[in-house]
Formats: C-alpha cells, structure tokens, sequence
C-alpha cells in the first residue's frame, strides 16, 4: 500500500509542479519534461500501474481471508458458534469450503 500511495504521489505532485521531480521514463524523455508539456500518459500510467498492485494486494488479503481450515461442527452448534468467532477474531471468512455437516445432510431425501 504505501509503494501504491508514494508512486501515485510522485506522478501527481510531478504532473501538478513539473520542476520537482527527475526520473527517465521508458521513452527517453524525463518524467519532468513530459509533465511540463501535459502528457496525461503519466496520471493514465500511475492509475493503472496503482489499480494493479491494488488488486495484487487484495488478492494476497483475500488468501489470508480464506486460509481458516474447514471444521466438521454442526451448523448452529456451540462448536460452529465458537469457531467462528474465533474466525472472527483473526479476520478469516466465516464461512469456509468444506464446512459440514449442514442441515439435511445425510438425511433422506437431504
């Protein structure tokens, strides 16, 4: 997160005062010198670039989310209840993959 808020910083402070910054872009010219002629590339460039880590780092808090291992207590019991507040507790998915029994299963015509 804060590689993300520093890069969209930079760009955004360049693009707004051109004279603070140096850095080369891929294109041979400076960022400064592209922001001072108002190439909107480099605004377009940090938001993307900025969205993609984003999501990369969603991606990794969602794995962390979703690492609770499955119990085998019964849906409304006292054990269910306390498995999840203790997955609650440390910020995992209530509700887990492989869970059960559920109600009716097992059962016939469940």
């Amino acid at each position: 997160m804060a590689r993300v808020h520093a890069h969209l910083c930079a760009i955004i402070r360049l693009y707004g005062n051109p004279s603070k910054a140096g850095g080369q872009s891929n294109q041979g010219e400076t960022y400064a010198a592209r922001a001072a002629r108002g190439d909107r590339t480099l605004l377009y460039d940090a938001i993307g670039l900025s969205i993609d880590e984003l999501v990369e780092i969603r991606n990794e808090i969602q794995l962390v989310i979703d690492a609770a291992p499955p119990t085998q207590a019964a849906a409304g019991s006292a054990d269910k209840v306390d498995e999840m507040a203790r997955r609650a507790e440390r910020g995992e998915s209530l509700f887990v993959e492989g869970d059960g029994p559920r109600p009716g299963e097992g059962s016939p015509g469940g």
